[in-house]
């Protein structure tokens, strides 16, 4: 049995390996060296791990430089999406992940090329016509983010020089063990009929049969049903936000309603090196190093981020006996209070007030509320605030007299 400090040691290292791969599940060795090394050191016991708590497979290729967790979520999540590695970070639309798939289809074919080669080579199945500069820019934005994930190398040559011009090059060079791992979902797509639609593909390719039917709350039983409830809340407790108990099915709240599951999600957090806030409304796991943060709020990070805290106190308001409450703000209000706030600062953001900057500044930060699982947006625009929003007043904290996960007695 190993010392105190000893065990405290391997606990702090394989928590640190857990959240590093939370944060990158393609862990590149030369970007992160030290996290790496743990990744490889404790490579069995993550492996294990990550299988009991969230049903995801961890490869571990130290020959070739990296480790992949296959992370899958509990459903397409738009608020999530994959980001372009110029300029401010704006996420991939439709171009952009049709051309990065066709990329890596075609380097998986032939991994050393040049920029112009490939390009010819996807210009037909891509309908890409390189004179244009928006076209040479989406096509760049998928070579960038290959080469981030240490998937593509370039060398003689500058990637980005194509965007301004199509004569430029660059030899590029493929690793396919890492392009073959990109994929995780259970379904191969080419496996799907061509006449599919968008919508059934998704859901298709989003399906784990390994759940067999525990999914359907009326069919779910015994051990199937409590396995995909534990890698439901796995999931969830490590890879959201915040989880409210509204959001997640009847087979989960029962689940972690009983003594054992309540235990049980405690445990896989810590391990995680996660603080976890058990509140009325739900759970809310915490990063104290911020090792697993991809984004942060809040954050020095802009105007957007200001503006939504600014927000909060507007959609937790205070009532008469000083208690926070849950509010809403339709777009009428919403654009009121905006406007107010504006008034309020007027040499703040000063770019965004002509035009449609208010209403682009906005939407920007009632998209982060969203995102962090602090609001919710109606189908009219109308904004609604989530229980986890309410952390965020600028009030004393309210401390329930009992949490509804505390231990029973």
């Amino acid at each position: 049995m190993p010392s105190p400090a000893l065990a405290e040691h391997l606990a702090a290292e394989r928590s640190g390996a857990i959240r590093r791969l939370l944060a990158t599940p393609l862990l590149d060795a030369e970007a992160d060296a030290g996290g790496f090394r743990a990744v490889v050191r404790h490579a069995s016991w993550l492996a294990d791990y990550f299988e009991q708590t969230c049903g995801w497979t961890l490869t571990v290729d130290s020959a070739g430089g990296f480790a992949r967790l296959a992370k899958r979520g509990v459903g397409a999540d738009a608020t999530r999406p994959l980001r372009r590695t110029r300029g401010e970070g704006a996420p991939f639309d439709r171009r952009r992940y049709q051309l990065l798939a066709l990329v890596c289809a075609e380097l998986v074919r032939h991994p050393v090329t040049t920029v112009g080669l490939l390009a010819r080579s996807i210009a037909a199945d891509a309908n890409l016509d390189t004179s244009r500069y928006g076209e040479r820019g989406a096509f760049v934005d998928a070579l960038r983010v290959l080469a981030a994930w240490g998937a593509l190398r370039v060398s003689v040559g500058d990637v980005d020089a194509f965007v301004d011009s199509e004569q430029a090059n660059a030899i590029l060079t493929a690793d396919t063990a890492r392009l073959h791992r990109l994929l995780v979902s259970a379904v191969a797509p080419s496996a799907l009929p061509d006449d599919l639609g968008v919508d059934a593909a998704i859901e298709r390719l989003c399906a784990e049969p390994r759940y067999g039917g525990a999914a359907d709350e009326d069919e779910a039983v015994g051990e199937a049903r409590n396995r995909w409830a534990r890698h439901q809340l796995g999931r969830r407790v490590l890879d959201d936000p915040a989880v409210h108990l509204d959001d997640i099915s009847a087979v989960e709240r029962d689940y972690l309603a009983s003594l054992s599951g309540r235990r049980w999600v405690r445990e896989r957090a810590t391990e995680a090196g996660l603080e976890l806030e058990e509140r009325l409304e739900g759970l809310l796991p915490i990063d104290p190093e911020g090792i697993a943060t991809d984004r942060r709020f809040p954050a020095p990070q802009g105007n957007a981020h200001q503006l939504a805290l600014l927000l909060v106190d507007r959609l937790v308001p205070t009532g008469l006996d000083d208690g926070r409450r849950l509010g809403r703000l339709d777009p009428g209000q919403l654009h009121t209070e905006v406007a107010a706030i504006m008034a309020r600062f007027p040499s703040w953001a000063r770019g965004s007030r002509e035009g449609a900057g208010p209403e682009q500044l906005t939407r920007e930060a009632i998209d982060l509320l969203v995102a962090f699982g602090l609001a919710v947006r109606e189908a009219n625009g109308t904004v609604v605030a989530r229980p986890a929003l309410a952390r965020y007043r600028v009030t004393d904290p309210v401390v329930a007299e009992r949490s509804l996960f505390e231990e029973d007695t």
